[in-house]
């Protein structure tokens, strides 16, 4: 059954487990084509294993081939969805704690969206690190947190102020650099500013 289809792939759920597959670009070379799609999925079922390693709630890998990712389905609600003025606060304490232990183990998300978060149980998971890479660079990790509000500030505009206050101090609570990537946060914030 098809979960969801998006540019880069197709989820199906297959019983208790989501199987992600790489879709093919008929506009690349083909050789071209294949080498990204398995770079990609072979990045991607690494940085999940790593997150969950640090710390982080993300599907478990079950197994992977070339272009597909075979791993635990989570069953809850898109954070797009779930967040309200009731519960912002914790949810984006518990969205920036999950930031702060990706990039403390070198982990970029890509794409850190509250559409790419599931509240399950009362926990925020991280799904799809098909955006994902390795960096310790402080701007790589402002850039994700850049991206996050973004992300927000055109979903959950009305209550953005609150939770974007509540990300920042739980982040710099948890994090092992916040220093340096707010500094960075912030030359991102101008330069895009005055575009």
């Amino acid at each position: 059954m098809i979960v969801s289809r998006a540019a880069e792939a197709v989820i199906t759920k297959d019983g208790s487990e989501a199987v992600k597959t790489r879709v093919k670009k008929g506009y690349r070379i083909s050789e071209l084509d294949d080498a990204i799609r398995r770079k990609r999925s072979r990045m991607e079922a690494r940085l999940m294993t790593e997150a969950r390693r640090a710390g982080v709630r993300s599907p478990a890998v079950t197994g992977h081939d070339e272009f597909s990712i075979r791993m635990e389905y989570i069953e809850g609600k898109k954070l797009r969805d779930a967040m309200n003025p009731g519960n912002c606060t914790a949810l984006a304490s518990m969205m920036a704690e999950s930031m702060a232990k990706l990039h403390n183990a070198g982990i970029i998300h890509g794409d850190p969206t509250t559409s790419n978060m599931i509240l399950k149980g009362g926990e925020v998971y991280i799904v799809d690190f098909g955006l994902g890479f390795r960096s310790e660079r402080a701007e790589d990790k402002a850039t994700d947190l850049y991206l996050l509000r973004e992300a927000m500030s055109s979903v959950h505009h009305g209550i953005l102020d609150g939770a974007w206050k509540t990300i920042l101090k739980v982040y710099r609570k948890n994090s092992k650099d916040s220093a340096s990537i707010f500094k960075s946060l912030n030359i991102i914030g101008k330069r895009r500013r005055y575009r």
